[in-house]
């Protein structure tokens, strides 16, 4: 099957356009996710999410609503600043990861329905999106988007030096809230169709690869979100070419293409230096 037929299949287009609304919001907030030093609040995020939607198919409710309503409860929970000398917040976070992982197993594991998508919570199946879904990753992506237009620079100071921002007269709280929040936001609505996996990783990987390149948090953004649109694009495609899981196969290009610059920095770096 060549690539312009690939592309006529409607599947593969909703999955195309899903994956790079997905890759791009992720990518955005990620950059704030490394600034901070909170990467591992991007799993636990994803995973309260995940625990989010087997609780709505294990109680036949809704399990976008469920799904969404326990995520933004978590990162309310993780946004509130931790008190001096009290149980440090990357604790919380941990704790927060494994119990939302085990319910998870043990509600999967109780329910015939929850059980026969367990795999997709994990590794997630873009290849099952829906138009609705793209609309609504789509409005989510543009607010985000606006977000940044709008508040770009108070986000930005208040992650490098929020106490000096304080002092300045800028609301550092209010900022940080807005970040935790379009954080929480995301991940629940990419969680339905990316899973646990596919979410975390572009969480991290395309920022990883924005701050190994540049200096500047202006093109450490950009190089976050055209990482992430090539990994999404030409992932999918070699995934449906081959028939492999999707989400991981274009986790595992993005994985490759982040070590393939990381080889060629380090070898010109060497070059360079002789």
């Amino acid at each position: 099957m060549s690539l312009i037929e690939i592309l006529k299949e409607d599947f593969v287009q909703y999955a195309l356009f899903g994956s790079l609304l997905i890759g791009v919001l992720c990518s955005i907030l990620g950059v704030y996710v490394i600034l901070k030093r909170i990467v591992f609040l991007g799993i636990a995020v994803s995973e309260v999410s995940a625990l989010g939607v087997a609780i709505g198919l294990f109680m036949g409710i809704s399990p976008s609503l469920t799904s969404l309503l326990l995520t933004m409860l978590a990162v309310l929970v993780f946004w509130i600043p931790v008190k001096e000398g009290s149980i440090s917040k990357e604790s919380i976070i941990g704790f927060t990861y494994v119990v939302a992982a085990a319910l998870s197993v043990i509600l999967i594991a109780k329910n015939p329905l929850a059980e026969s998508r367990g795999l997709d919570l994990v590794s997630g199946n873009l290849l099952y999106i829906q138009k609705g879904d793209i609309v609504v990753l789509a409005v989510v992506t543009v607010a985000v988007a606006l977000l940044q237009v709008f508040f770009f620079k108070k986000f930005i100071f208040v992650s490098f030096d929020p106490e000096t921002a304080n002092t300045m007269g800028i609301r550092s709280s209010l900022y940080d809230f807005l970040v935790y929040l379009s954080l929480g936001l995301s991940v629940a609505i990419s969680m339905k169709v990316g899973g646990v996996l596919f979410v975390f990783g572009f969480l991290v990987v395309p920022a990883l690869f924005g701050f190994l390149i540049f200096r500047r948090i202006p093109l450490i953004l950009l190089g976050a979100v055209v990482f992430s649109v090539v990994s999404s694009f030409f992932g999918l495609l070699v995934s449906v070419r081959f028939d492999w899981p999707t989400s991981p196969t274009i986790l595992t290009f993005a994985g490759a293409l982040f070590v393939a610059a990381v080889l060629i920095k380090s070898v010109s770096g060497a070059l360079w230096h002789d």
